[in-house]
């Protein structure tokens, strides 16, 4: 049985208690816009492809290029929105699959007005159930600079265990080296059966 053979259905819809994740369109490019410039100091200090996010048509660029890599296997982005009102909140995603694993990572971030009001730890928590539980996952991945606090927190109060350190593994957006730390979680973990029961905190 080849990879793709192996590959699960990724649906583009993914719903929490107070989020709605979905697959990007066109028409979310003004929102995606508006959240980068409103969060642009914080995102260039981490996000390598922020400074290239300036335009509407850049954004455009991006929904097509998310299109093709769903497509072809390769990379699930979703927009995180609020269910009630529709607000767009920032980016989440399933990156670099291995369907052999099966294994795969998930990334994340949030628009400045919205830090701190528990939504990226409550996206990560049902992308986490729907790879541990639908996907049938063996092993997700968060992965975040050293230095990059909130990041990290986020991992670990949704229970990731830190495995280690990649030192000088690649550099942030200023181009300075930096390390990076490796968080996981398994299907066998105690954290991994608490978010399946739908016992992990939100």
């Amino acid at each position: 049985m080849t990879a793709d053979e192996m590959r699960p259905a990724i649906p583009e819809r993914v719903l929490t208690d107070r989020l709605e994740l979905r697959a990007y369109t066109e028409s979310d490019a003004p929102a995606i816009i508006e959240a980068i410039e409103e969060s642009r100091r914080e995102l260039t200090e981490w996000m390598i492809w922020a400074p290239r996010m300036r335009t509407i048509d850049d954004a455009r660029s991006f929904i097509r290029q998310t299109v093709e890599l769903r497509a072809d296997g390769a990379d699930f982005s979703f927009g995180i929105f609020l269910r009630e009102s529709g607000r767009y909140l920032g980016g989440t995603g399933f990156h670099r699959p291995n369907w052999v694993g099966p294994a795969i990572e998930i990334g994340y971030w949030m628009r400045t007005s919205e830090v701190g009001k528990g939504y990226v730890r409550e996206a990560v928590t049902g992308l986490t159930r729907l790879g541990f539980g639908e996907l049938g996952m063996k092993r997700m991945v968060i992965t975040c600079a050293s230095t990059n606090t909130r990041s990290r927190r986020v991992a670990e109060a949704v229970g990731y265990q830190l495995e280690g350190k990649l030192r000088n593994a690649d550099r942030l957006p200023n181009g300075e080296l930096r390390d990076t730390l490796v968080f996981s979680l398994i299907d066998t973990d105690d954290a991994t059966r608490r978010i399946l029961a739908g016992d992990a905190a939100r």
